[in-house]
């Protein structure tokens, strides 16, 4: 595959001269845009709109590291007033359970099951 620059008339001049090879089909003319090649300019234009995110998003990330570090400021304050506070002794008292009641699991009453079995008046005369 070939990228062909030049003069539009220059290279219109070629493919007229080319036109017999391009008709039985040795050679074949694609369009860039057909082919999926993009031109130079286009991609300088992608580059600099990308660029231009990354630098927002570069400005943001620095704006986002100094709240970060005013956060760790004040975290490591904050524990210090903890690190105060837990020098009061704990208190260690033990609660015996004396109010806790047995319940038993068995239960004194018998249940009597009878089978009982209806039997139509037509059979018991038999």
């Amino acid at each position: 595959m070939y990228l062909l620059n030049g003069e539009k008339k220059a290279l219109e001049s070629v493919i007229k001269e080319q036109r017999i090879r391009i008709g039985r089909g040795l050679i074949s003319i694609t369009p860039v845009s057909e082919a999926g090649l993009v031109s130079e300019e286009d991609v300088e234009k992608a580059l600099e709109s990308k660029q231009k995110v990354i630098d927002e998003l570069s400005v943001e990330n620095e704006s986002q590291k100094k709240e970060i570090d005013e956060l760790k400021a004040k975290l490591s304050e904050l524990d210090s007033h903890v690190d105060d506070a837990k020098d009061v002794q704990e208190d260690n008292k033990n609660v015996e359970q004396t109010d806790t009641k047995e319940v038993s699991a068995e239960d004194d009453k018998a249940a009597v099951v009878q089978d009982e079995k209806k039997v139509s008046a037509s059979k018991s005369k038999k």
